[in-house]
């Protein structure tokens, strides 16, 4: 513990039990201050609320976890950052008694002496974050092919959403699943404020990409739009005058198509001729 106080930890048992089992190791030891500040931030608020307070052990989470089992609720682990720690570092996985008295044991000893920046990086490095992917640098490097100084918050946050499940989950999933935790994440860092005052600070929580583009679109809408540049003006060619009256050549007469004997004659008007009466005898 004195030693892991100041030297980067090279193995763990639980590197080691994967290594056994066939796993490949990926793995990069960074300081904190080699890390982007949201990904300390993102854990703390995913994982552990009052780790900058408590002293290894969050007896007020530990009694609200009993009171939901007495209930009948889902009964849900209790481990505060530093006893995860613990366990990562020093004991094997699994659940038991035994185990879980050792880990209390040991967790009142790493916090007398190591302060709580000691534990969260050492925590950042060891954390299983994908089958046969150990600590930020290796995961952030295999998930989002960048080093962890340079995530976002929303690839921080989406690492720190995985931590319960490192095995099932995918940070670069899009889903209405991951945006939820992103997002409860995201409302936890801001509720929380002075308590995260243990961890370096981070400016702002960032946008998710989709926002900056349409922040983006907005600002360029409401800039005015510049007047095209004025067009030469081309005089159009001139034509050729046309007269706009349109020859018109006369039909041929009916006689140039008929020949002369059978030329249709004129007709005339015929005179009426009227029939004298006769005088009767007696008129």
């Amino acid at each position: 513990m004195v030693v892991f106080k100041v030297v980067p930890v090279p193995l763990t048992p639980l590197m080691l039990i994967r290594l056994g089992q066939g796993e490949d190791l990926h793995y990069d030891w960074v300081s904190l201050s080699e890390m982007s500040p949201h990904l300390a931030r993102a854990v703390i608020a995913s994982e552990d609320n009052r780790y900058c307070e408590h002293s290894g052990i969050d007896w007020g989470a530990f009694g609200d976890v009993l009171e939901e089992a007495r209930a009948g609720g889902r009964l849900r682990g209790a481990s505060t950052i530093s006893m995860q720690t613990v366990k990562n570092l020093y004991l094997w996985p699994g659940r038991s008694y035994v185990r879980k008295a050792l880990e209390a044991g040991l967790v009142y000893g790493l916090e007398g002496a190591w302060d709580k920046e000691r534990i969260i990086e050492v925590y950042l490095n060891i954390a299983e974050m994908g089958p046969g992917v150990y600590g930020v640098e290796a995961a952030s490097r295999y998930h989002f092919g960048r080093s962890a100084s340079e995530l976002s918050f929303v690839q921080a946050a989406s690492l720190a959403a995985i931590l319960p499940s490192p095995r099932l989950r995918d940070p670069t999933q899009r889903n209405r699943a991951m945006g939820s935790r992103v997002g409860r994440i995201r409302r936890s860092i801001h509720e929380l404020g002075p308590m995260l005052n243990c961890v370096p600070e981070a400016k702002g929580l960032g946008q998710p990409e989709r926002q900056a583009e349409r922040q983006a679109e907005r600002q360029a809408e409401r800039r005015p739009v510049a007047a095209p540049p004025p067009q030469p003006q081309v005089e159009p060619e001139t034509e050729p005058e046309h007269s706009t009256e349109t020859e018109v050549e006369p039909l041929p007469q009916a006689k140039d198509n008929f020949p002369q004997h059978l030329t249709p004659r004129k007709k005339g008007r015929r005179r009426a001729r009227g029939k004298r009466g006769r005088r009767s005898p007696g008129l």
